[in-house]
């Protein structure tokens, strides 16, 4: 390089696809659906079992995360530190998830050692005993976590938000008083797992370098081998009960800093405004060189961060903007927000800045689908909307053909200002600011 082009910066190129590793779909014998994704150089792997077993069908609080968590406590065959011991000694890990509509299980593994881990897994999965003691301890584990958690700004103000966005009764609310831990039912718990940790309730996904023999186990393991079956589980339905009420003051005597949460309910990613809406959210707060961190950190100095983001779930969605600031800015900063929103409604973006943020969102989609397990960990999110990965090819097509005007419709259709909830926590009503 010419020592005189050092302070040019190289020019930068659109991406206009992206060349995802696809997914194949195999059955078992039991009809429990495989989706398989096979590259990656190393001789590892990752399979994922997933259950609708979420929080979307629990009947009272805590029962589905509780079920996933004392799925590893012991089973028929060893208590739970046998179990640990023998995952360490294989040098494996077992991860367990709960969402809000599915539970997992996941398995990564050296592929030397898939037939003794994945019978581990197949024994936690067919054969777990939910002993009591163990119970109550990861009962009280989670008490005192709930505690912890509930002496932050933050977390109560996500509380409240999703109350009054979804409902407080609502599963993507998920909100509960620490009452419950004292009333949940142990007999509800297991029999929660016995329902819904069932191959009828299952999907598989595994990842990494994967040949017949690996497949064949899976079908001895859990397609031809014993599995009870449930059938005709309810299907659980729920109104989305979003208040009129769009402030909310959470009081925190001893806080020191007050956290804001701004937003409201919108679509998820099936709806045909989906990507022009993501990529709005990055002009507005979605990555470091966004508007709101350009504002309120980089210019105004009133926080360490700022970010605005789009969660997408299976029935609904919502829309939000989250920072922690010093309780003597809050009001400003909460004006600045609001100020940075009402510009995109009412000011074209320019097309230089558009296509920053366009080359940025296909470069980070690039970067988290760059492997077999990352992209297994996307696969999963997508099955649940009835997609594969080639959905990021589509998003990829889409997001180009995006224009300014586009954006500048878009903000005034969902970023309304009378549309906004906003949600303060801290020592002292910042709720009310001038517009």
């Amino acid at each position: 390089m010419n020592p005189t082009q050092r302070n040019i910066a190289p020019a930068f190129k659109t991406i206009d696809s992206i060349d995802i590793l696809p997914s194949e779909k195999q059955l078992l014998s039991n009809n429990i659906p495989i989706h398989i994704i096979n590259g990656g150089s190393q001789d590892v792997l990752k399979i994922e079992f997933i259950f609708e077993a979420g929080i979307w069908h629990q009947n009272s609080p805590l029962v589905a995360s509780m079920a996933n968590s004392m799925l590893n406590e012991g089973t028929t065959n060893y208590t739970a530190s046998e179990l640990a011991e023998k995952i360490d000694f294989y040098g494996a890990y077992i991860g367990f998830s709960t969402g809000k509509h599915d539970a997992s299980i996941s398995l990564y593994t050296l592929t030397k050692h898939i037939k003794d881990t994945l019978k581990i897994t197949e024994d936690i999965i067919k054969n777990s005993t939910f002993p009591q003691k163990e119970f109550q301890t990861i009962l009280l584990n989670k008490k005192q976590k709930y505690q912890i958690n509930h002496q932050k700004t933050n977390v109560l103000a996500k509380d409240k938000f999703n109350e009054l966005v979804y409902g407080s009764n609502h599963p993507y609310a998920n909100t509960y008083d620490i009452g419950v831990f004292d009333s949940l039912d142990y007999k509800s718990v297991k029999e929660f797992y016995q329902k819904h940790y069932t191959p009828n309730n299952c999907k598989i996904i595994i990842a990494g370098k994967i040949n017949q023999e690996i497949l064949d186990l899976l079908e001895a393991l859990f397609g031809s081998n014993k599995w009870p079956l449930q059938t005709n589980l309810p299907k659980k339905e729920y109104n989305l009960r979003a208040t009129n009420k769009r402030r909310a003051f959470v009081e925190k005597k001893d806080a020191v800093q007050s956290s804001i949460r701004i937003g409201r309910p919108i679509f998820n990613k099936t709806h045909k405004d989906y990507t022009a809406m993501q990529l709005l959210n990055l002009v507005l707060g979605g990555y470091f060189g966004s508007r709101l961190m350009q504002n309120i950190r980089e210019d105004k100095g009133y926080t360490y961060g700022i970010n605005s983001f789009m969660i997408s779930h299976l029935n609904a969605g919502h829309f939000a903007i989250v920072t922690e600031v010093g309780k003597d800015v809050c009001r400003n900063a909460i004006r600045e927000i609001f100020k940075e929103i009402k510009t995109l409604r009412e000011e074209r973006i320019p097309e230089e800045e558009l296509d920053l943020v366009k080359n940025y969102i296909s470069g980070e989609m690039l970067r988290n689908l760059d492997s077999p397990f990352a992209l297994s960990e996307s696969l999963k999110g997508n099955l649940a909307f009835g997609f594969d990965n080639s959905y990021y090819q589509k998003f990829i097509s889409e997001l180009k053909k995006i224009s300014p005007d586009q954006i500048t419709k878009l903000a005034n259709t969902y970023l309304q200002e009378k549309d906004l909830y906003l949600i303060v926590c801290g020592s002292e009503d910042s709720t009310n600011y001038d517009s």
